[in-house]
């Protein structure tokens, strides 16, 4: 699987790390699976870590993630926050089109593109050493 996920309940946290070339209904299968993990719960912060990755998404992936989120309020949730760690313009483009569309419910989705610039996203530097460890560990571990 070009995916692999994740999950540190202590750090709210679901990464997933992705492999040679990514596509969309990857993700999107991969978010699945991780979605019955029984460590999954919602509400946590989703880091698709997809640096040293070719991407290829396509507008119906965009499409899909839209009609996703439009569709959370009918089940009772809040999109959660979600955010890339790429250096692709067409990452960042993608989440600046989201940004840009209308929408009752906003997807919470951003583009950084460095480890620092994503700790200090999400707000967690008081616990950067432990986030360092765990991304480590999943990134070049196993």
């Amino acid at each position: 699987m070009p995916f692999r996920y994740y999950i540190n309940p202590e750090l709210n946290i679901v990464l997933f790390v992705g492999k040679e070339t990514v596509t969309g209904s990857e993700y999107f299968k991969a978010a699945e699976a991780a979605s019955q993990d029984k460590l999954r719960k919602w509400g946590m912060v989703t880091i698709i870590d997809i640096l040293s990755v070719e991407t290829d998404f396509e507008l119906q992936d965009i499409k899909y993630a839209i009609e996703f989120n439009d569709k959370l309020p009918e089940k009772g949730l809040e999109p959660e926050q979600v955010v890339a760690l790429s250096k692709s313009k067409g990452m960042y483009l993608i989440s600046e089109t989201f940004k840009l569309l209308p929408s009752n419910i906003p997807i919470k989705f951003e583009v950084v593109s460095t480890l620092d610039d994503l700790i200090s996203s999400l707000n967690i530097s008081e616990r950067r050493e432990e986030f360092i460890s765990f991304y480590n560990q999943c990134k070049f571990g196993n």
